[in-house]
Parts: C-alpha cells; sequence; structure tokens
C-alpha cells in the first residue's frame, strides 16, 4: 500500500533523511524506532506532505504522491496523527471528527461515525463536549478516530503513547492492529514505547542518522543486545 523509494528531506539547508527505502502493506503495522533525533517525526512529516520532499519516491496503492502537497495526500488517503496530536480544543467530539471526513471527499461513508464509536465508546458517551475538557488519553483517541474518517489507505502515527496512562496505552496498543485489519490501513507507527510496539507491530524499523539500518520481526524485541546497539545513548 505504501512504497517509499530513497526518501530525503530535511530542513531548510539541514538534510536529515538520507535515503528512505520502505514498504507497508495493507492491513499491516510497521513501527520505526530509534534514539532521539534520527529522523522519524521527519519522516512521517514528508511521507505526510508537511515537509517538502527533496527527491525519491512515494507510492500510495500504486499512485506516484511525491508531487502532491499535503492536502492532496490527504485526500488520496494517508492520514497524520501528530505527535501532541493536534485535536480542536474548542470543537466538540462530533465536530472534530466531521472535520476528519473531509479528508474522504467522496469516499465519506454516512455509517462511519457509528464504526467509529464502536471502537471508541467514550466518544459516543462525550460527543457533544468539548475535546479540550479530555484527558490526554482520550484526546489521543479522538486524534485518531478524527483521522480515520477520512477514509485513509495509509495510517502515520507519532507517537501515541507521548502522555498518556498506561490503560490507555495498552487499549490503544490493542487497538492499531484491529482497525489495520479491519479497514485494510497500512500503519506506520513512530513509538518508543516498546510494550505498545510489540502488542500492535509486526515489523520494526530501526532509524539512525536519517537512514533505515535495521529490520526486524517484532518478537526480535527481547534481544537485549540489539536494543542496546540500536536505541541505547
Amino acid at each position: 500500500m505504501l512504497d517509499c523509494k530513497d526518501i530525503r528531506s530535511g530542513y531548510g539547508h539541514l538534510p536529515v533523511l538520507h535515503g528512505i527505502d520502505l514498504t507497508v502493506g495493507a492491513g499491516e503495522v510497521v513501527a520505526v524506532l530509534g534514539r532521539n533525533g534520527v529522523g522519524k517525526t521527519t519522516l512521517l512529516k514528508t511521507l505526510a506532505g508537511a515537509l517538502a520532499l527533496r527527491s525519491g519516491a512515494i507510492r500510495l496503492g500504486g499512485q506516484d504522491v511525491s508531487a502532491f502537497v499535503a492536502h492532496r495526500r490527504a485526500r488520496s488517503g494517508i492520514a497524520h496523527v501528530p505527535q501532541g496530536r493536534g485535536i480542536f480544543g474548542r470543537l466538540t467530539v462530533e465536530e472534530n471528527l466531521t472535520v476528519g471526513t473531509r479528508a474522504a471527499g467522496s469516499r465519506a461513508r454516512k455509517d462511519m461515525f457509528d464504526d467509529i464509536f464502536s471502537f471508541f465508546p467514550v466518544l459516543r458517551e462525550r460527543r457533544s463536549e468539548p475535546a479540550g475538557n479530555f484527558s490526554g488519553g482520550q484526546q489521543q483517541q479522538l486524534a485518531i478516530a478524527r483521522a480515520l474518517c477520512g477514509e485513509p489507505k495509509v495510517l502515520l502515527l507519532d507517537e501515541p503513547s507521548e502522555g498518556i496512562q498506561p490503560n490507555i496505552v495498552h487499549e490503544i496498543g490493542e487497538l492499531i492492529p484491529r482497525l489495520a485489519r479491519q479497514y485494510g490501513i497500512a500503519v506506520l507507527l513512530v513509538e518508543q514505547n516498546l510494550d505498545l510496539v510489540s502488542h500492535a507491530a509486526t515489523r520494526c524499523l530501526f532509524m539512525d542518522k536519517g537512514r533505515v539500518v535495521h529490520s526486524v520481526p517484532t518478537s526480535e524485541l527481547g534481544d537485549e543486545a540489539l536494543l542496546k546497539s540500536l536505541l541505547a545513548l
């Protein structure tokens, strides 16, 4: 579903990504791991179109979207849940979700909210409340739900466990692969919480200095020597 070749980008004159190759299949969850500052968030921003692609190719379901600006990539099926969630605090739950449906355009389903509320019951219960009143975990659930309202083919998640209570982290870890399987979404997950990664992902890509330097099945996350060499400061 997502196929990237030789992705290069950065900020101003500072290059950050130095030729990233990766693929994520429909219904698959792939985690991106690495120390702080290696380019994980930059990768997601580049794929979403929030940061300009300097060279390389991004293909979505066989379509080359490399030249698309951010809103065209969203309309094509790339949804991005950024670090910090980015929900609209003054809008209600239902209004936030309605904003999310704009990315779907003609693909939007009238019964989408029913599906969303089945996955996130707390959002149904509080659908008329301002999102700014929610806890961090509830806001994260809303951010993921809003992204799903755009009927995405690819879901980019940046640190969904950040600042969230452990029970909600566990719920999100269980939920991500269910969503991927049910809707056939390719999920690229940037995350430092290895418990969440072990529950959600099937493969892990390790980044260092703007490159993917290692790829392993999630079952190998128990290898302490591997983690020390790729994640320890």
